[in-house]
């Protein structure tokens, strides 16, 4: 009985063992009649978002592994393995200063909103009579809505060679509860107490004398040349130190 569970036990390791070898090397399979050509992802509008942080995050079925990086422009998208899935992830840069890349779940934290690639960023099959042997695709942050960050492909270049075979221009999407901020009622709390500020002022104030500005550091300030209570205001609501380094910036 202990030789005949011995040697269960081998086999069943040689089957796992062929398992984790033969299924990788059949993922790198090109079948015949086939072809391999590069693809180049990118998002192309990253700078009109610049409280936002961009993180790309991999998972792989076939290779466990999880890896994160930050997205820019400039740069191709890659999932580094095409058994793998790319998932982009927006965050608040103030909460991803705060927090850490590291210390982020992307996967269960509320805090950041997600797109997942339904294609391989890195390259694609073809049949080998298609001359195609490069694509770039070039993505746009559109938007978020309460649970997606939404981008769309708004142009996509073909290549013959070094040669560009084609253009193509797509439109962006109508969405609707599309916005532009990730915590929109974050958003409409300061721009309440904004709201706020602004009526005392000038419920206090004569306007044609008034003056108001909004600082770095969210302190509303008034040119010197106010009246005194008006002065006192702004003294009792942010208190001395604020109004009097911004006054100091003013004269």
């Amino acid at each position: 009985m202990k030789n005949q569970s011995h040697f269960l036990i081998a086999i069943l390791f040689v089957i796992l063992f062929a398992v984790l070898i033969i299924i990788p090397a059949n993922a790198d399979v090109i079948f015949p009649g086939m072809k391999i050509y590069d693809r180049c992802v990118s998002i192309s509008n990253l700078s009109d978002y610049q409280d936002v942080v961009f993180v790309g995050y991999i998972t792989g079925p076939v290779i466990q592994c999880e890896n994160t990086y930050i997205i820019n422009s400039s740069e191709c998208l890659t999932q580094f393995y095409k058994a793998n899935d790319l998932t982009i992830y927006a965050v608040e840069k103030e909460y991803f200063e705060n927090i850490g890349l590291d210390n982020i779940d992307f996967e269960s934290d509320p805090n950041v909103l997600s797109y997942t690639f339904d294609i391989n960023v890195d390259s694609e099959y073809t049949v080998v009579a298609n001359p195609l042997t490069k694509e770039e695709r070039y993505y746009s942050v559109a938007g978020f809505n309460d649970t997606a960050l939404i981008l769309y492909e708004e142009r996509r270049v073909s290549y013959y060679g070094s040669i560009i075979n084609k253009e193509e221009i797509f439109d962006e999407p109508k969405i609707p509860d599309i916005r532009s901020v990730i915590n929109e009622s974050k958003t409409n709390i300061e721009n309440s107490t904004l709201n706020y500020y602004f009526i005392e002022i000038q419920e206090n104030s004569n306007s044609n004398e008034t003056e108001i500005f909004v600082s770095s550091e969210n302190c509303l300030i008034l040119k010197p040349t106010l009246k005194s209570s008006i002065l006192d205001f702004f003294k009792k609501q942010f208190g001395n130190d604020c109004w009097n380094n911004l006054d100091q910036e003013l004269l």
